[in-house]
């Protein structure tokens, strides 16, 4: 696996692999369904639009809802969570990788896991080809990431058609400002701070979690085509009973960066302008999300509805 790729898709961890997504039956959709996306209006006279996005994709799930591509369209300015138009390959990118993501030569990832870790850790490898084989020296958040990109791509979806680089590539094509939430050294540098034993739990959890990925992804677009924040919320509280010892790390990946997001985003709505934020769905639900953090300081909020989508069955079916 080339490293490059990696960073860009870091919180797919923790809306794919980290969070088996809820089992309860899918709802019936009304007509006009529920989108997940929201408006939100300022004291200004400008507006936020709130897209929850998932991080990979397939080029069949566009174009999106037409509310939403108007919406983006007649926004003054795209905001998505990191730069994604750096080059993937930047220099830059690849030094950060190295310092944040991997050990020393002479040093692997065996030495910084327990031995259930490790067990599991040799039973994925045995049957993943995908793997590259310098993959021991991989940190275990990086290795976790690793591991999410190729269950992915085994499902057919890849970054590339992920719902932020959508409009990431319209808005270069239309010369739209982008703007971002956070800065790439900011997640990695985020990741690389858990504690060892935090990081062991986490790929234990990703590991453990590779077998029901194909049914994950596809509750997952399901939820996301049925505009279902709610239950995408209980995908995390369930998540958490199932293993509690990474509470910390999503306080600190959900609670403490919507904080910082959710001020951003405040400071927009007392502007003028619109402007379109494409940030990744978990961070859009909760009681500490983005969305209810608005909500407590009294701002209009809307969510969007449409009509049933063209292609409706694409993001619905199982993406095997």
């Amino acid at each position: 696996m080339k490293h490059r790729a990696i960073w860009r898709v870091c919180l797919l961890l923790f809306l794919v692999c980290l969070a088996p997504l809820a089992r309860a039956a899918e709802p019936a959709v009304e007509a006009g369904p529920k989108l997940f996306c929201w408006k939100v209006t300022g004291p200004e006279g400008g507006a936020v639009y709130l897209l929850g996005t998932i991080h990979v994709g397939r080029a069949d799930f566009y174009p999106m809802p037409a509310v939403i591509e108007t919406s983006f369209k007649e926004a003054d300015t795209l905001v998505t969570e990191t730069d994604l138009t750096e080059p993937q390959g930047s220099s830059r990118l690849l030094k950060l990788l190295l310092q944040n993501g991997t050990y020393p030569r002479g040093d692997s990832v065996e030495n910084h896991i327990g031995a259930k870790t490790r067990e599991h850790l040799a039973r994925y490898v045995a049957k993943s080809k995908e793997l590259a084989s310098d993959y021991t020296h991989l940190k275990p958040w990086f290795l976790s990431v690793a591991i999410a990109v190729v269950e992915a791509k085994r499902a057919g979806l890849n970054t590339n058609d992920g719902m932020d680089r959508h409009f990431v590539d319209q808005a270069t094509a239309m010369k739209k400002p982008i703007e971002t939430l956070e800065t790439s050294e900011f997640q990695l540098e985020l990741m690389n701070s858990f504690s060892e034993e935090l990081q062991d739990q986490m790929l234990l959890a990703a590991l453990l979690d590779t077998e029901k990925k194909p049914e994950l992804m596809g509750q997952l677009m399901r939820t996301w085509k049925l505009g279902d924040a709610e239950r995408l919320h209980e995908t995390t509280t369930r998540y958490l009973r199932d293993y509690p010892v990474l509470k910390p790390l999503f306080e600190k990946m959900f609670d403490q960066r919507n904080d910082a997001m959710a001020q951003k985003i405040e400071a927009f709505l007392k502007t003028p302008k619109t402007i379109f934020v494409a940030v990744g769905a978990g961070h859009l639900t909760g009681e500490r999300g983005i969305l209810a953090q608005l909500r407590a300081k009294n701002y209009e909020i809307e969510q969007l509805h449409d009509k049933p989508l063209r292609n409706a069955a694409a993001l619905t079916e199982n993406p095997n």
